[in-house]
């Protein structure tokens, strides 16, 4: 198997080809100038990576963290994108270790929402299938660290009925009184997606926490009242 230096080499070749300084621009721009892009939009970004996902699937863990990293380091923000789609590929068979250990370093390095949520879906993942790991999440919860206390808040985004409720309810409440954007988004969209499940829940949740910003419960309450007015 080729290094994690050597496949990120031959992804490049391939994205070269197909860059677009248009494209590159409009999306540096909606990232608020943050970040470097070539120009290759998600579907044809998909299309080039799709022998590099396949080769991911034999990879250990730790090779495939190291590629991952490798990816990360690229100045592109689309190898950035590829590591997440790798990383929520191979979630099923990744270990504790990569919600301890690992996944805190891709949250925290090149950090905004559009890769910490995605980064989300591995975590959700991992931790489903490992419940000990709700440990793990209650540190999150409190860190000083914008990225990993939105990505405790949405770690159960889509599990649906499955969703612990009542460690979602802690959380929320936990940064109810958050105004950093970020934050009292991200808890205003785990609570829309769990009102889904339970809106009587999520309306009484809000009802009982006046201190939640307006953005969450706005954000929280959105399907509720959408359901309402139609």
């Amino acid at each position: 198997m080729a290094s994690s230096k050597q496949l990120v080499a031959t992804l490049r070749k391939k994205f070269s080809k197909h860059a677009d300084q248009e494209i590159a621009d409009g999306a540096a721009a909606y990232m608020r100038n943050q970040f470097e892009f070539l120009g290759i939009k998600t579907p044809l970004r998909r299309e080039l990576a799709k022998s590099l996902v396949q080769k991911s699937k034999d990879l250990s863990e730790s090779e495939l963290v190291a590629l991952c990293k490798e990816l990360w380091m690229q100045p592109e923000r689309e190898f950035h994108y590829i590591a997440c789609d790798l990383l929520a590929k191979n979630a099923k068979r990744l270990s504790p270790t990569y919600v301890k250990r690992d996944a805190p370093w891709f949250i925290k390095n090149k950090s905004w929402w559009d890769t910490v949520d995605s980064v989300r879906k591995s975590i959700e993942i991992v931790v489903s299938a490992n419940p000990e790991l709700k440990s793990e999440m209650e540190k999150w919860i409190v860190s000083n660290n914008i990225w990993m206390v939105r990505s405790a808040l949405i770690h159960q985004l889509t599990l649906g009925r499955k969703t612990d409720a009542d460690l979602l309810f802690k959380f929320c409440e936990i940064q109810a009184t958050e105004k950093e954007f970020f934050v009292s988004k991200g808890l205003g969209w785990a609570l829309r997606s769990y009102s889904y499940v339970d809106p009587k829940a999520v309306k009484k949740f809000v009802k009982d926490h006046p201190e939640l910003t307006p953005l969450a419960k706005r954000e929280g309450l959105k399907a509720i009242n959408r359901k309402s007015d139609s």
